[in-house]
């Protein structure tokens, strides 16, 4: 099967091609575990060269321990915030958000766009034009199937765009299917020769004008791919699984130990029922066990295994299982680290997205859809100041009370004395202390007493 890269006009992006994929699928195999398998098998190919090329990992090192998933899941829950936008802005573009949402179906694939950026360390986005059903539709790609080149120091908008996955076609044969795309051109490919699919030419003018890609990285650390979560985790956890499946190799082996047996003939011992041997006097019988300091290691494996999950602030949940009726704020000082790391990582996606629904609300002005035309605007953006993690109710009830007692304030146009807000009794003309807030007044929200109040 030859491939789109073989062809003389897209050459140059081979060698960029290859090194992307070879680093995202060495991430993604530490995701799924099967790093190790093909770590043994490398070894088998090699034979006894394997040594001599001063390969690290033990040859049967196996996934014992792979917490990386969770990790992954954690972010892919938590980053996203539930994209929620500045009040000031949800009059102007809620509405159409949600509906260009519901189109992409993005409540069920949505989440990949932080889980593949989680999992790969990069992620992207493609906007297409559904002309024919007059919708516009943003949907995640994976990393692993597309390229993005041509941008600049000064501008850095890609002007080529190269997509390339494995399909099947009528007759249940594998084939690449290639699409490159540029601001004026759309071309597909089969296996590298050009072909057009769905009733379309090989070759066709893109209605939109642009590359409608947007790329983004997970942790931006300065490199082309950016940094994937667990990726400082990933040279502790290979000595983790390397130590832990030795050491089970080498438990398993002894597990049916050798016996030696001295000052005596075969002939001399007698069995008795199925495990008891009398042995002549003088005579003995001795195990041979590898002296190897078993609780040791193990208590090393497991200081190794406590620096992987200090390197996966995700994994902090498990201390809190046991733990109940937390406030927001204490459990935000036990979960700092992970929330300073959704901090670090959550305006990359806001930026991404931002982009994509800019770009869609573009392609929606070229079908005439106004009512997602607005998106093309640079002053949107989402919510900076949106919580990392979920508010708890009493918090929730203190917000309220507290922008309630502001809001009193304002409208009597001054602020208010002591603990209280002074006001005036209309008719009286007498001055009366309205209710405080409950985070000054230490009350419960839900006790009977300030639920009748």
């Amino acid at each position: 099967m030859t491939s789109l890269f073989d062809k003389e006009e897209f050459k140059r992006y081979a060698p960029l091609w290859q090194q992307r994929q070879k680093e995202l699928r060495r991430r993604a195999a530490y995701y799924d575990g099967s790093v190790y398998k093909s770590v043994r098998q490398g070894l088998d190919a090699l034979g006894n060269l394997g040594p001599a090329l001063g390969t690290r990992l033990y040859r049967g090192t196996k996934a014992l321990f792979l917490p990386l998933n969770r990790a992954v899941n954690v972010d892919a829950g938590i980053i996203p915030g539930d994209w929620k936008l500045p009040e000031d802005q949800q009059s102007r573009y809620q509405a159409a958000i949600d509906r260009l949402m519901a189109w992409s179906d993005w409540d069920v694939d949505g989440v990949l766009y932080v889980h593949y950026g989680a999992q790969y360390g990069i992620t992207g986005l493609k906007i297409s034009d559904l002309r024919d059903a007059r919708r516009v539709v943003i949907k995640p790609v994976d990393p692993t199937s597309y390229l993005l080149a041509g941008a600049t120091l000064y501008n850095p908008i890609p002007q080529i765009a190269i997509f390339v996955e494995d399909r099947l076609n009528d007759q249940g044969e594998r084939y690449e299917y290639g699409e490159v795309i540029t601001p004026d051109f759309i071309r597909t490919f089969s296996d590298g020769e050009p072909q057009g699919f769905d009733e379309r030419p090989e070759e066709y003018p893109n209605a939109l004008g642009f590359v409608p890609f947007v790329e983004q990285k997970h942790i931006e650390n300065g490199q082309q791919l950016g940094e994937c979560t667990y990726q400082q985790a990933i040279p502790l956890l290979n000595e983790v699984n390397e130590l832990s499946s030795y050491l089970a190799d080498i438990i398993k082996k002894h597990a049916d130990p050798q016996w030696g047996v001295i000052g005596a003939e075969a002939g001399d011992m007698v069995k008795s029922s199925d495990n008891i041997w009398f042995l002549p006097p003088g005579s003995d019988a001795k195990a041979f066990v590898a002296a190897i300091d078993v609780a040791g290691i193990l208590s090393f494996v497991q200081e190794i295994r406590d620096q992987v999950m200090g390197a996966l602030p995700e994994l902090a949940f498990d201390e809190l299982k046991q733990k109940t009726q937390i406030a927001t704020a204490t459990l935000e000082l036990q979960l700092m680290e992970l929330v300073l790391k959704v901090k670090r990582t959550r305006p990359n996606y806001d930026h991404g997205l931002a982009d994509a629904l800019r770009l869609a609300g573009r392609a929606a002005s070229t079908m005439n859809l106004t009512d997602i035309a607005i998106l093309d605007d640079e002053g949107l953006m989402f919510d900076k100041e949106r919580p990392v993690l979920p508010l708890d109710r009493f918090t929730e009830l203190e917000i309220e009370q507290l922008e309630l007692s502001v809001e009193q304030q304002r409208r009597i146009g001054q602020p208010g004395e002591g603990s209280g807000v002074i006001a005036m009794d209309g008719d009286a003309g007498q001055e009366r202390e309205r209710p405080r807030p409950l985070h000054m007044t230490g009350e419960d929200p839900s006790s009977p007493e300030v639920s009748n109040a």
